[in-house]
């Protein structure tokens, strides 16, 4: 395995450690999404779903970890903002935190998304 430099993300080995990383995130949100139970708010909705899409970007952001597919994130945003709708009310909020909450979870999505389409307009060129 290679190493090019002293960081503690400069080797091969270490990327193949953070692709596999990436790749349980993916798995897990995927998982969760087709789990009515699991996908639940209340549930691993907002316990690990949304967490993991902003970990996911910060691997990205902090050391190139690669993306989904952008169309992977719109799928996972429309599905789990669908859920979110569906099911927040019945949480009974304090005021301002529904839509404050959303926004969150929409901006978190987005990034994501604006993070894969630049990351996968690079790596078909």
């Amino acid at each position: 395995m290679g190493t090019w430099g002293a960081g503690n993300f400069d080797s091969d080995g270490a990327l193949d450690y953070i692709s596999g990383v990436v790749d349980d995130l993916e798995g897990k949100i995927e998982d969760i999404l087709t789990d009515e139970d699991r996908s639940a708010l209340d549930e691993e909705g907002e316990g690990v779903l949304v967490p993991s899409v902003a970990i996911l970007s910060a691997l990205h952001e902090t050391v190139q970890a690669p993306t989904p597919e952008p169309a992977v994130v719109a799928r996972w945003r429309a599905q789990y903002l669908a859920i979110y709708d569906g099911q927040i009310d019945d949480l009974d909020p304090d005021d301002g935190y529904k839509d404050e909450r959303r926004q969150v979870i929409q901006s978190t999505f987005d990034k994501l998304e604006t993070q894969a389409q630049a990351f996968w307009s690079i790596a078909v060129e």
